[in-house]
């Protein structure tokens, strides 16, 4: 085919519609020094030592200053058997046995109240970032309790915090307010959508009922791997 025949179905291309459609950003996002340091920094690397790899993804610095970071974390556990997880980690993890798992870390972890100012923080920007409390007071009728909102209310409420078990499990570095990938915690989506603890219990057993988590214990809601949007 001469070159001729095939120039002749370009597309040509509208320089000053392509023009319109580019946007100057609202914000620039400037780099940040990084806070992983102190006893938690020590923490990650006397694991790193022990055959562990450790990458901060984001760390808040609370009073004292008593730094909290979410890591993500690959090593092998008791019996050899490679893992990658995302988990909460702070100053006070240096106190953990060595060999501490990374469940075992988050539950020391939780009684931290550092920890504790974190997953608000961490929460008030996930709410922030989805506008989910936003939308929830928009369909809240002020004069009825939790319990008697509108079914729009509770529809948008399940549907969210299963939206928010998928963000998780597709992308645990964007850390969701939760203390470990693959599960939420019913005392912090009470704080992430300002829910009476017993109402976010309600929708827990709801989204057991309908399959989307499993075993659910009244306290951690963990996402079945099925359950995952297409």
């Amino acid at each position: 085919m001469a070159r001729r025949d095939v120039l002749k179905h370009s597309v040509t291309i509208d320089e000053e519609e392509v023009f319109s459609l580019i946007h100057r950003p609202k914000e620039v996002i400037e780099p940040q020094r990084s806070n992983f340091t102190g006893r938690v920094a020590i923490w990650a690397e006397e694991r790193e030592r022990r055959g562990d790899s450790i990458n901060p993804i984001m760390t808040y610095t609370e009073n004292g200053p008593h730094r909290v970071s979410w890591v993500r974390r690959e090593g092998l556990d008791d019996d050899g058997i490679p893992y990658c997880t995302h988990h909460i980690v702070c100053d006070c993890a240096i106190l953990t046995p060595e060999k501490a798992s990374p469940s075992a870390v988050v539950d020391q972890a939780v009684a931290c109240g550092g920890v504790l100012r974190a997953l608000q923080r961490r929460a008030a920007y996930v709410d922030h970032t989805y506008r989910t409390g936003e939308i929830l007071a928009a369909l809240r009728d002020p004069e009825t309790g939790d319990f008697e909102q509108s079914n729009s209310f509770h529809k948008f409420a399940v549907k969210s915090i299963g939206s928010l078990l998928d963000l998780d499990a597709r992308h645990p570095e964007e850390w969701p307010a939760n203390v470990i990938n693959g599960e939420h915690r019913v005392s912090v989506l009470s704080t992430l959508f300002q829910l009476h603890p017993e109402v976010v219990k309600w929708y827990g057993r709801m989204l057991e009922e309908e399959g989307i988590i499993s075993d659910f214990d009244g306290e951690s809601l963990k996402l079945r791997p099925e359950a995952l949007a297409a």
